[in-house]
This record gives C-alpha cells, sequence and structure tokens, in this order.
C-alpha cells in the first residue's frame, strides 16, 4: 500500500461535514485500502490550525469531490 501525494497542479477539492459542520477541504495525499476503500489527507478550511485535518476514509454520505487535476499530456 503506497501513499500518492499530489503536486502543485494536482488539484482535489472535497467538501465534508463533519459533527454537522461543512468544511471546504484540499486533498494533500491518498492512498487505496486492499480492500478497495480510499484514504484522503486532507488540509480543511474555514480554519486549518484547528480543523479536524488528517486522514479521511472516503465517504459518499458526506463528501462530494471535484477534481481539478491538469490531464496528462
Amino acid at each position: 500500500m503506497g501513499v500518492f501525494s499530489y503536486g502543485p497542479y494536482e488539484v482535489v477539492r472535497i467538501n465534508l461535514r463533519v459533527a454537522s459542520e461543512p468544511y471546504r477541504g484540499v486533498a494533500v495525499a491518498h492512498y487505496d485500502a486492499p480492500d478497495g476503500c480510499r484514504a484522503y489527507r486532507l488540509a480543511l478550511w474555514p480554519r486549518p490550525d484547528v480543523a479536524p485535518h488528517g486522514w479521511y476514509w472516503w465517504d459518499e454520505g458526506r463528501m462530494t469531490r471535484r477534481d481539478f487535476r491538469r490531464p496528462d499530456d
């Protein structure tokens, strides 16, 4: 299981609700577990210094994802 880090031009934005509070997140990295689940390391706003940032398993019920990565050339 390897961790994939995103580069400066690979922006994956994830909106997340934690304890009914909305956060906007940018994925810093992800990894895929052997069972097919994906975890994202998220930097969360509006307050990154106090927001519950860290690793989050993908959950379609409380996350939405927008992928702004540039296509491969």
